[in-house]
């Protein structure tokens, strides 16, 4: 169905390409494409539309599947008014909210800081679960986080004794919040660091009387992103609608 409310971007504003196939990332046994698209400007309205339709953004680059025999990925958002926290994550919140962790929220910035973490936290992963590891450069972070200068483009830092110990991407329009990256100090992950971020944008979303947050893909079998089905209640995109129809989230 057709969906009237959707604004027509000029072209050139938004350049698409269609990735080829190569093994998938998530399920070892699967082979993925991707749909990529350059965004040389993005306004707010149109990013929640590509959101709704199951669109991802890092940097200037908006991404979605396009897995020619699999449909394995789901987006998924969490309804903020409606969610309630399960009581592993309560428990989860009362223990860090006693560490008196400070949460700056402000526009993505650079620093020597961020790369020594996000390397850190890679390189706890690949030890622990097997991601390939590669140093990240300057070069590298900017295009993926910092790239475009949106205007609803935001980090999430939380520090402890003025040191960062976690950080998050998101990005906050008038009715959503969108989680697209979080990394942290390798000795927090006990804690459940990464569990209380989500919990935190939650919070900042309902006090800001937003009606959503995107978590991005959810893959039953994946281990990894497991934990996003936990934040209840939730909707899913079984399938990605192309622009001009209305999305079917449940």
């Amino acid at each position: 169905m057709s969906d009237p409310n959707v604004t027509p971007e000029p072209p050139v504003t938004e350049m698409e390409l269609v990735g080829t196939e190569d093994q998938c990332s998530y399920l070892p046994d699967q082979t993925s494409r991707m749909i990529w698209r350059l965004a040389r400007r993005l306004t707010e309205s149109r990013y929640e539309q590509l959101l709704e339709r199951g669109w991802r953004r890092f940097g200037r680059v908006l991404f979605r599947p396009a897995c020619p025999s699999c449909t394995a990925c789901q987006g998924l958002r969490v309804s903020v008014n409606d969610f309630q926290p399960s009581r592993s994550q309560r428990r989860c919140r009362d223990e860090l909210d006693q560490h008196q962790i400070q949460i700056v929220i402000q526009q993505p910035t650079l620093t020597a800081e961020h790369i020594q973490l996000y390397n850190s936290y890679h390189h706890d992963m690949h030890h622990r679960r097997g991601w390939p590891f590669r140093q990240i450069t300057r070069d590298d972070y900017f295009e993926s986080f910092i790239d475009g200068n949106f205007s609803f483009a935001r980090e999430v830092q939380y520090r402890l004794d003025g040191r960062l110990i976690g950080l998050g991407l998101v990005d906050i329009t008038s009715t959503c919040l969108s989680s697209i990256y979080f990394f942290h100090d390798p000795e927090w992950r006990q804690y459940g660091l990464g569990t209380w971020s989500v919990l935190q944008e939650l919070q900042q979303a309902k006090n800001m009387s937003l009606q959503w947050i995107y978590m991005g893909y959810f893959i039953h079998d994946c281990q990894s992103m497991k934990y996003k089905s936990s934040f209840r209640p939730h909707q899913l995109l079984r399938s990605f609608p192309p622009d001009h129809v209305s999305p079917n989230w449940h």
